[in-house]
């Protein structure tokens, strides 16, 4: 009779000791993806950064050429005869 008392309960734990072990893999993919998906946008944002930064070269480069420029139309006007 003991014995039929115990089947139900052994049937119970295991069904617990199942869910419980789904749910820690649940736990495990949600952190895994959470995680994968922070190195995702970090380097997403990475590149961005890189764009900008290029852009940001690009555009230094352009300022120093305008400056030349204006630096030798303003010698120019300074010195007319002079022939470079």
């Amino acid at each position: 009779m003991s014995e039929a008392l115990l089947i139900p309960l052994a049937v119970g734990t295991g069904v617990v000791v199942i869910v419980v072990a789904i749910a820690v893999v649940l736990v495990v993919l949600l952190a895994t993806m959470s995680m994968r998906g922070r190195q995702m946008r970090g380097a997403k944002g990475r590149d961005e950064t890189r764009h900008d930064l290029a852009a940001a070269h690009e555009r230094a480069e352009r300022a120093e050429q305008d400056r030349d420029i204006a630096q030798e139309q303003a010698r120019q006007r300074v010195d007319p005869e002079r022939d470079d």
